[in-house]
């Protein structure tokens, strides 16, 4: 967990029986799974790679770092391109324009496919679908997805 979380919240998980371990800087977690460590300035948080054979998953929580940001992160750590990024990109407030600027940066860095869900907002999955079409995938809690051309 983020070394910057709540050790309120720290505590409740290893209440749960979890085993916790601060997170500052980018470390790998077992074989082809990684965090990309600490990123952002007032909310901090962590994102998880997984190295397939090909190129990088990536999954985000809120992305408050910047989606773009996470991703050139994760190609520096790994020296891959990004295949897929997943999770929530916090554009939910975002204009239109600034929403198609992110879009462009993520399209800038290589990404093939997007999956933007919870804190990602209905406009920017919109603009998203729009410019990766087929390489789009509507995910949300429960949905199971399956990447096969990764790996």
């Amino acid at each position: 967990m983020p070394q910057s979380l709540l050790q309120s919240v720290k505590e409740t998980v290893r209440q749960a029986g979890a085993r916790v371990a601060d997170v500052k800087k980018p470390i790998k977690i077992c074989e082809d799974v990684y965090s990309t460590g600490e990123l952002g300035d007032f909310i901090k948080e962590e994102s998880l790679i997984i190295k397939t054979s090909k190129r990088l998953i990536v999954i985000t929580g809120c992305a408050h770092p910047r989606v773009v940001s996470i991703v050139k992160r994760a190609k520096e750590m790994l020296k891959s391109d990004v295949y897929l990024v997943l999770g929530g990109f916090h554009l939910c407030w975002m204009s239109l324009s600034k929403v198609k600027k992110i879009i462009n940066g993520v399209k800038k860095e290589g990404v093939k496919k997007v999956a933007p869900c919870h804190c990602s907002g209905d406009i920017a999955r919109k603009q998203f679908e729009k410019a990766y079409g087929k390489d789009f995938i509507l995910v949300g809690a429960g949905k199971t997805i399956t990447i096969e051309d990764a790996f």
